[in-house]
């Protein structure tokens, strides 16, 4: 695979360590894109269509290394302000940030902020299902990554180097900018416009932004 190819692929991926699993799925992805993680990217650029591999993955080209700085103490009131009782293992939010309660004591709690799979060395199975060659199949596949949707859910015409994607009204504007940004730098279109359809009593109203 070349750097920006659209394929689809199939995954696996459990922790070294104790071999539990902790993901898989299929996904289209853009290959060296940071659509997945660097060792997997990596692996990617190394295979070809139908080709299964296994990869290892380092926590450095994983979810990154363990940082002491991400473990913080919280007062226990700032808890109890907020109605919640901390203990051992609870997982928490704060800054836009998941963390998970390691311990309570003396009024204070101590909360790991870093990822869940931060330091873990990573064992990825990878299999290409396909490369995408199509416009409007490679921005139906963004669309997919960024929305889940399924593709019958998903209309692209594309005309004068415009695209028209056409999607329930559910998707946020923030993952609509990231798909317009994607489609303008993978797939070369110039100009991206969003329509929602609105469905009620088998009639279809739409809305163009």
């Amino acid at each position: 695979m070349q750097k920006n190819d659209f394929i689809r692929i199939s995954y696996s991926g459990k922790i070294k360590e104790t071999s539990q699993e902790f993901d898989s799925g299929e996904v289209p992805v853009v290959v060296g894109a940071k659509f997945v993680l660097p060792g997997i990217d990596e692996t990617l650029e190394q295979m070809q269509v139908g080709e299964k591999k296994t990869a290892e993955v380092a926590p450095e080209k994983g979810f990154g290394v363990r940082d002491q700085k991400f473990i913080k103490l919280v007062p226990v009131s700032q808890f109890r302000k907020n109605n919640m009782d901390p203990y051992p293992g609870m997982i928490v939010s704060a800054d836009n940030m998941h963390g998970r309660v390691l311990s309570v004591n003396s009024g204070r709690v101590r909360v790991d902020f870093n990822h869940p799979l931060a330091g873990k060395v990573l064992v990825y199975d990878v299999e290409i299902k396909s490369k995408i060659e199509d416009s409007k199949e490679k921005i139906k596949s963004l669309v997919e990554f960024y929305t889940k949707l399924p593709a019958n859910k998903i209309n692209v015409e594309i005309k004068d180097q415009e695209a028209e994607i056409t999607v329930p009204p559910m998707v946020s504007p923030v993952y609509k900018k990231k798909i317009a940004d994607d489609v303008r730098t993978f797939v070369g279109v110039e100009k991206v416009k969003f329509s929602e359809v609105y469905e009620k009593g088998g009639e279809k109203a739409e809305e163009k932004e």
